[in-house]
């Protein structure tokens, strides 16, 4: 089995994209003490990973307070190459309510048996969760704008709407 990558507690974690609308790709990336992860995923995958932190928090009850802006610290930077980089296939969460920490855990799609798997996990708190399911949300939806017939992604130049047989560019 390949070795999981455990970040411990995490001094970043982050959802981007890359490229413009249309041609996006999606990461979730990983920054531990002196380490960093860049695990790239679907669009789906990335917003579903917002929705479950989301959920999780409603469930344990947090109540989002945010720091003064004058305690407010400079966000680390991502680095531009990623110690760990895969293409991810597995992705969960999990939590420790007593701790109030949240859990990632990312793998490639190789089987955890595979002595090639590429499988990171790191911990954050609560607040840090609630920050990164704010950013997916403004992220996934930084993303071309829904056609409002049909709701396919439209392209700036529109699209060939299936609610209009197609015949006409919406």
């Amino acid at each position: 089995m390949g070795e999981v990558e455990d970040f411990g507690r995490l001094v970043s974690v982050n959802g981007e994209a890359i490229g413009p609308p249309g041609q996006r790709r999606f990461r979730l990336c990983l920054l531990g003490d002196g380490r960093s992860a860049a695990c790239w995923l679907e669009k789906e995958q990335l917003a579903a990973l917002g929705e479950a932190i989301e959920q999780a928090l409603r469930d344990q009850g947090y109540q989002y307070v945010p720091p003064p802006p004058d305690d407010a610290t400079e966000k680390p930077v991502f680095p531009l190459s990623a110690d760990i980089e895969f293409v991810t296939g597995r992705l969960s969460i999990g939590l420790d309510p007593g701790e109030q920490i949240l859990v990632v855990t990312a793998g490639d799609p190789a089987t955890p048996d595979d002595p090639d798997s590429h499988e990171v996990r790191g911990a954050f708190s609560f607040e840090q969760g609630y920050e990164l399911a704010q950013e997916i949300r403004e992220v996934v939806a930084a993303g071309r704008k829904p056609c409002p017939l049909c709701s396919a992604p439209m392209d700036p130049g529109g699209h060939m709407c299936v609610k209009r047989n197609g015949h006409r560019s919406h």
